[in-house]
């Protein structure tokens, strides 16, 4: 049954902040895109924790670090999508809202500037994690680097275009972990698990 759930949580989040993008006021989020996007996050962390806990499986201490990244990189998803939402509601402009962080500098930076980049870092050691353990091809793992690569420029541009082709890289490459996790478990055949080995 987890393996189920962790299969369709690795579909449904990135597809729900594909959707999301198609949501964005100009180029800001407004009250519907922020409330997929949530939806995207909350949907999406369970499946990413699976991974890395098969991950952890292989190497323990890689595992625990990306399962901290993975969750950092929650509460930044969070984070922004409950700024956009409030930025909505309350008809604050951008530079308003970056005016108003700035006078708060220590806890915008624990709440927005700090965890906000623990996503594409994760994405991107997510893929090398996967191709280090064998767990994944290369060219898998390679696609997740890519896309955690892709995805900061789309969004600090704000250009929909490179939005919309970031989405769609992300999504490409987490339905075919999707598919993996379903063929084989995200293990390795035939091996132990280091933490069952020590």
């Amino acid at each position: 049954m987890n393996t189920h759930l962790h299969v369709i949580s690795l579909i449904a989040g990135p597809l729900l902040g594909a959707v999301a993008t198609f949501f964005w006021e100009s180029d800001r989020y407004g009250v519907t895109a922020s409330v997929v996007l949530m939806c995207s996050t909350v949907a999406w962390i369970y499946g990413l924790l699976g991974v890395w806990e098969r991950v952890g499986e292989r190497r323990p201490w890689f595992g625990a670090v990306g399962t901290v990244l993975a969750l950092a990189g929650f509460a930044g998803g969070m984070a922004f999508s409950l700024q956009g939402f409030f930025e909505a509601i309350f008809r604050v402009s951008g530079p308003e809202s970056l005016a108003a962080a700035a006078d708060h500098p220590i806890a915008s930076a624990v709440v927005l500037w700090i965890p906000g980049p623990a996503f594409p870092l994760a994405l991107c050691a997510l893929g090398i994690a996967l191709a280090w353990t064998r767990l994944a091809p290369l060219w898998l793992g390679a696609l997740l680097v890519l896309s955690g690569a892709v995805f900061p420029l789309s969004r600090i541009t704000r250009t929909e275009s490179i939005a919309h082709a970031a989405d769609v890289l992300i999504l490409a490459a987490f339905t075919a972990l999707a598919v993996l996790y379903v063929r084989t478990g995200l293990r390795r055949p035939g091996r132990e698990p280091a933490s069952a080995a020590t």
